[in-house]
Parts: structure tokens; sequence; C-alpha cells
């Protein structure tokens, strides 16, 4: 890559890497979005994102990439939306709570967001979205508090 990441955000869509936001290293937020192309072995700058973040979370669901919470200068509830075609980004509805430090996962067309930490503490929320109405429902909590965790749908 052509910047130092912790904390970020990574995604793999169409064979391509996606790696997003994080710390710069130090204690530098990045907006700054990179994809890797292993059949080219090489890293492209793409649009950043619309703000600075690090932990957060990505997952990639119908040809997108989609951006949840992290932290800006304190916890977010923002959700982004990347399109690699038009390399752009654009925001949708907000979560319900503001999260850092929590997973998310594309299963059957909707992306599920769930733990982490907000201002006040850890999360055992789970909040599903779906995109054809651009809105979130709550769901069932988790059995107890987690975060700093990763999800994968297989």
């Amino acid at each position: 890559m052509s910047q130092k990441r912790s904390l970020h955000a990574s995604v793999v869509l169409d064979g391509k890497i996606y790696a997003m936001g994080g710390l710069d290293g130090a204690v530098s937020k990045l907006d700054t979005v990179e994809a890797y192309d292993p059949q080219a072995d090489s890293w492209e700058r793409v649009a950043s994102m619309p703000q600075r973040l690090c932990n957060h979370a990505a997952a990639a669901m119908g040809g997108k990439i989609y951006v949840t919470g992290g932290i800006n200068r304190s916890s977010v509830n923002a959700v982004y939306v990347y399109d690699p075609q038009a390399n752009t980004w654009t925001q949708l509805t907000s979560m319900g709570a503001a999260q850092q430090m929590h997973a998310s996962a594309a299963v059957g067309g909707k992306l599920y967001v769930f733990g982490g930490f907000t201002s006040d503490g850890r999360l055992s929320t789970a909040e599903v979205y779906d995109p054809a109405s651009d809105s979130w429902a709550q769901l069932t909590s988790l059995t107890s508090v987690r975060n700093s965790m990763v999800a994968v749908a297989l």
C-alpha cells in the first residue's frame, strides 16, 4: 500500500482487496481507500471516504462496499456505500447506535451489524439494514456484549 494503516476495514470485491480508512500508524485518522489487484500485483488509490474513520466495519454486498460506524472525533452512526463502477461514495440512513469496534456481514441481500462500543460502553445489540428500503431494524440482542470481532458470511 502507499500508506501505513491500522484499525482499518477491508473487504474483497470483484477479485480486489479494498483497504479503507484507519490510522496512519500514529494518531491521524484516514479517509483514503486503496484497492489491491492480485492479477496486476498493484495497489490503486480510489475515491476517499466522506469522512476520516478508524475502528469501523465494512462488508461487500451487491457489487458495492458498505462501511458502518467507527470513530471520527467520537463514535459515529454514519453508513456509507461505495460503488466501484462509479468510484463514488453515498451516505445512507444512519444506524440506530453510534458504534465502533463492531462487526458487519452481508447475508441474503441485507447488512447485519452487531456488537461493538458506544461512548457509553459495550454493545450487545444487533441491527439489520435493508438496501431496498434504506432502513434499519433492531434485531434480538446478542447473548452478551461483544467487541473487536470480525464476521464472515459463507
